[in-house]
């Protein structure tokens, strides 16, 4: 069962990755909008969360506020992103939100013990 669990914390990473490299990507070329490899990593990384969020096996306890918080900044990134869709081109300061929320999640799972 422990390896099931480190296999969807490793998808979850990978999906962060994808969405970290995207958005990294897009900033450096001028581009402002979200792209593929992002809209590909949210879900991924949501939905790895999201199983993470379930206490399996049993023994392992978890950060309800912890997990809550990462929700919703997760949450915010994905309307962001579909904001800036919608609208088709942001500006640098909208776009580098999205980066500054980005890397807060990061920072939530790192930090927050």
């Amino acid at each position: 069962m422990e390896i099931l669990r480190l296999a969807v914390r490793y998808v979850h990473l990978v999906g962060f990755a994808m969405l970290l490299g995207g958005f990294l990507v897009q900033y450096l070329s001028g581009r402002f909008q979200s792209n593929l490899v992002m809209r590909i990593g949210l879900p991924v990384a949501f939905g790895a969360g999201l199983i993470l969020a379930i206490p399996f096996p049993s023994g392992i306890e978890l950060d309800y506020a912890k997990i809550g918080v990462k929700l919703a900044v997760a949450v915010a990134i994905g309307a962001m992103m579909g904001i800036g869709m919608k609208k088709n081109r942001t500006d640098r300061a909208y776009f580098g939100v999205i980066g500054v929320l980005i890397l807060l999640n990061a920072a939530v799972a790192v930090f927050w013990r």
